[in-house]
């Protein structure tokens, strides 16, 4: 990360000759305020995919994310001593989550000891390297100037708002776990008590859960009412001083891809990177749009509907890998970091703060024409990465029995399935899905998933054949193998969220 103290090719030049040592040089480059972002990302995210099986693990995280906000919440400059009414959410949230935290120490009823959800560890490591990146160079900042002030108010914003998203996915996967369990009684003919309050899915013992929880997003939320919109209008845009980011980006996400695909991996790591090439696609159209308004590219009728149908082939291979995904499955941190830089150096070229950038905003900002070459090179590269992935689908997967279950029936009621000649079948036995057992594929589900392989490989060929067509003329910059950016040598001390920098940027 920017904090690592690890030395890099830049410290010491002699490591490179040390056979004894391969020093790391994979530094994460982003800024506080990239940081911040991604955390939303990932919130957001977490709140489109999360279940009920997932409660548990969901809630056991939940404090530990809270206290590195909290952390990264103090750290920022410009705290005023004593009580500050601007610190009292924050201060609150954090006394809620660890009345939690406590509740959960030593308990054998649910959710009980277990693992924490690796997605929210993520975001709770995204904001301890924060705190540690502000604590390093915070002091540098000038608060007390309106712009820094407002950058400033934008980042309380942005760790808010990420709390927030959090919360209601936890509340989310709590009501879901209360209706898991109140199907299984019926289906079962066993009779359950519905809670009174909140919904009927609130059952015990998730009903006492589900209020505290509740409390926490309520807090978030009132600190955001009326704020959002406003306090991030204030937030300082990184400038793009590096146009050979997101070459550099890509090239290291296509490494660290393939690396992970050469050894037995997890499905949750599979599932960040057919996500992450879905995100690639759909970023690429935005950049082509910029890029044909600029002059760079020509216009083609083809380039853009082959790239969004390998973006589509992308997503729907990612819904389907998420389904074997465990909730307590962890990620490998080397592809998280990847991919986590990818999304910063795309977001850095085509978005304006909270919004997309207009093709005209994005066409003059510098490194454009790298940019577009770089993505469509990633894009041609996807074809021979869907192979990869397509590979992993043969294997002898496993999943949670739940989600199975509901993706077995689904697919063969849409008719993307071959039915069973003996008409309904029970795919995955109720006991399996009582107990959150991992299970074998049902059938249906391994023929679909290879079936949504076989599509992203033919989606991917197409759109690497019509962009060999319509790759644009132009040199690419060479990627660097290292770079140095010392604190003493900047001209001057840039916003917070904008980018305090890491010492060294290599890779």
């Amino acid at each position: 990360m920017a904090t690592d103290l690890r030395v890099a090719y830049a410290d010491i030049d002699q490591e490179l000759f040390d056979i004894d040592q391969i020093p790391v040089t994979s530094r994460d480059v982003r800024s506080v305020g990239e940081m911040l972002f991604d955390v939303d990302y990932l919130a957001r995210q977490l709140l489109m995919d999360v279940d009920g099986d997932a409660a548990g693990t969901l809630l056991r995280s939940w404090p530990t994310m809270v206290a590195a906000a909290e952390d990264l919440w103090a750290s920022l400059p410009g705290r005023r001593p004593g009580i500050d009414e601007r610190d009292r959410p924050i201060t609150t949230l954090s006394a809620q989550a660890a009345t939690i935290e406590t509740s959960l120490s030593g308990r054998t009823a649910w959710p009980g000891q277990g693992p924490t959800s690796p997605r929210i560890d993520q975001m709770t490591q995204t904001f301890l390297n924060a705190a540690a990146l502000v604590r390093r160079y915070g002091a540098e900042i000038p608060h007390a100037q309106p712009d820094a002030h407002r950058d400033l108010e934008a980042a309380r914003t942005r760790i808010m708002h990420g709390l927030y998203l959090t919360a209601h996915a936890v509340n989310v996967a709590l009501h879901e776990h209360g209706r898991d369990r109140l199907n299984d009684a019926r289906g079962s003919g066993h009779r359950i008590q519905l809670a009174q309050h909140h919904s009927p899915y609130a059952i015990a013992p998730t009903g006492a859960w589900i209020d505290r929880i509740s409390a926490c997003e309520n807090t978030a939320r009132s600190y955001l009412s009326d704020r959002f919109a406003q306090a991030l209008a204030g937030e300082a845009m990184r400038p793009v001083d590096d146009p050979s980011r997101l070459a550099q980006a890509l090239a290291h996400w296509d490494i660290q891809t393939h690396r992970a695909l050469a050894r037995d991996l997890e499905p949750s790591n599979i599932l960040l990177i057919t996500r992450t090439q879905g995100l690639i696609a759909g970023a690429s159209m935005v950049l082509i749009d910029a890029a044909a308004a600029a002059g760079v590219l020509e216009r083609s009728e083809r380039l853009v509907p082959a790239i969004a149908e390998a973006g589509r082939s992308w997503s729907n291979l990612a819904s389907r890998w998420g389904d074997l995904a465990p909730p307590g499955a962890r990620l490998e941190e080397r592809l998280a970091r990847a991919a986590a830089e990818v999304r910063a150096a795309y977001r850095q070229i085509t978005h304006n703060k909270t919004t997309l950038a207009s093709p005209e905003v994005i066409a003059g900002r510098p490194g454009l024409p790298q940019a577009v070459l770089a993505t469509l090179r990633a894009i041609e590269a996807g074809s021979e990465l869907a192979v990869v992935v397509a590979e992993k689908a043969d294997e002898d997967l496993v999943g949670p029995a739940r989600a199975l279950s509901r993706r077995a029936h689904n697919d063969v009621e849409a008719g993307l399935a071959t039915p069973p000649a003996e008409g309904d079948v029970v795919w995955v036995s109720p006991a399996d899905i009582l107990n959150k057992r991992l299970v074998p594929l049902p059938p249906p589900v391994a023929e679909t998933l290879r079936a949504a392989s076989d599509a992203t490989i033919d989606a991917t060929s197409s759109a690497s054949a019509v962009i060999m067509v319509h790759t644009p003329s132009m040199e690419p910059v060479p990627a660097r193998v290292n770079t140095h950016q010392s604190p003493a040598g900047r001209n001057e001390v840039t916003p917070l969220t904008a980018g305090i920098p890491a010492k060294s940027r290599g890779r």
